[in-house]
């Protein structure tokens, strides 16, 4: 039984699909991360990092509200670029298979496009 399940209630951020979305690409990162070859450790770490910012800002950002909601999905939005620019970079260099790479980047343009959309209803 899960935790969400124990409660019967979910957070603000877990409702939302653009946390499901960022979490699921989150794990992808890191499964990527993880089969990087010697020589590639710190753009799988800074991918790594760049992931769970957009995860942590967005969860924080439902917990704010007006602008400083808009500022924190601002800074989620900049991580997923981050993010997407990282992962460019480790499949230009040989650290991960092209067809991981495109798995990634589909869901980075779904996260990028609710979190787009999620800061303009936030009033940014």
């Amino acid at each position: 039984m899960t935790i969400e399940e124990t409660a019967g209630t979910r957070l603000d951020h877990e409702r939302l699909d653009a946390y499901r979305v960022a979490v699921e690409l989150d794990a992808l990162v890191v499964a990527m991360a993880r089969k990087a070859p010697r020589g590639h450790a710190w753009l799988a770490d800074q991918a790594q990092r760049a992931s769970g910012s957009v995860v942590l800002n967005l969860a924080e950002a439902m917990g704010r509200e007006g602008a400083d909601r808009a500022r924190t999905l601002k800074i989620s939005r900049g991580s997923a670029l981050e993010l997407d620019a990282a992962l460019t970079l480790l499949l230009h260099r040989g650290g991960c298979a092209p067809a991981a790479r495109d798995a990634a980047k589909g869901l980075t343009l779904r996260v990028l496009a609710m979190l787009t959309r999620l800061r303009e209803w936030a009033g940014g």
